[in-house]
């Protein structure tokens, strides 16, 4: 209906807004030079490079791209600016298997480590977020010590808008209907960028169904642990690609998780190098969208 119409309309440009927003504040904080991986779990540019290329060496899945020319990131390679794994399945929803996550994984990221991140219908959100976009040049604590910034959560049922802008057109590398002997199950396409803000990796999704159409936000958080799905999950424009906004596993408290599993390895004299970062970073999403299986070494062999 009309009103329906109205408030997609509305709810983008918010997206929109906040997106350019952020572009801005990380445009503004300064690049990490110096490594601070094992005393805060945070990465430089060039430790991202590293520990993607690692990936990419040991989990040929993954592969670098270069994204929109116009959404380049001047700290990063022309040809390494984000990683990406296609056509990922998801055979199951996650409740399917929450009861058989791995219970101490997710002991390393539950608690306070999470905020709650709230849609966009709150007045009073609303108009923190609008505080955040007019004080953005004004932000100097520490990243890892900052509140969950605001972000926007869609929650009208749409088909999600694939990226690149209108609906997707399902090409003979998603057309799984050739063969009735084919399992059809539901996609996602994954993709790692850097976050110069938080300094640490960002898990991005984009999910399809059965028949290769986008996945409505509704169907997306049926593959993320219920704990999560609305505690650390937002829907925003991707840093790298055009298109609709992707599910984002957000990354405001990534470096206190990660630095408590690197005091876990430490524990045992068995200190983890940055180019096995986003080994242990994917080791922990995985416990927050179990059922997406992605390639990713489980056992680190440690130096």
């Amino acid at each position: 209906n009309v009103f329906d119409s109205i408030f997609q309309l509305f709810q983008e440009k918010m997206v929109g807004i906040l997106s350019k927003a952020k572009e801005v504040r990380e445009r503004l904080y300064p690049i990490l030079k110096e490594s601070a991986f094992l005393d805060r779990g945070v990465l430089t540019p060039e430790e991202f490079i590293q520990a993607g290329d690692e990936l990419c060496q040991k989990c040929p899945t993954w592969q670098w791209s270069s994204g929109d020319p116009c959404n380049k990131k001047k700290y990063l390679p022309n040809n390494k600016q984000f990683l990406i794994t296609n056509n990922v399945p998801c055979p199951e929803r996650a409740k399917a298997v929450e009861s058989s996550v791995d219970a101490s994984i997710l002991a390393e990221i539950e608690g306070d480590e999470w905020v709650t991140a709230t849609t966009i219908h709150d007045s009073t959100r609303a108009d923190e977020e609008e505080e955040e976009i007019f004080g953005l040049s004004e932000k100097e604590e520490d990243p890892q010590l900052d509140d969950l910034e605001d972000s926007t959560i869609i929650d009208h049922d749409e088909a999600t808008v694939a990226p690149g802008g209108g609906k997707k057109q399902i090409d003979n590398t998603r057309n799984k209907a050739e063969s009735d002997n084919i399992l059809k199950t539901r996609t996602y396409d994954l993709s790692i960028t850097y976050d110069k803000y938080w300094q640490t990796p960002r898990m991005w999704l984009f999910g399809y169904d059965e028949q290769a159409r986008p996945l409505t936000q509704t169907q997306v958080f049926e593959d993320i642990v219920l704990d999560y799905a609305r505690r650390t999950v937002t829907f925003e424009s991707h840093p790298h690609l055009s298109g609709a906004p992707h599910a984002s596993i957000h990354p405001c408290k990534h470096p206190a998780a990660m630095k408590r599993i690197i005091d876990n390895y430490l524990k045992s004299d068995q200190p983890p190098r940055p180019d096995q970062a986003l080994f242990l970073f994917l080791k922990f999403i995985s416990s927050v969208v179990p059922t997406i299986r992605y390639d990713f070494t489980l056992d680190v062999q440690l130096s």
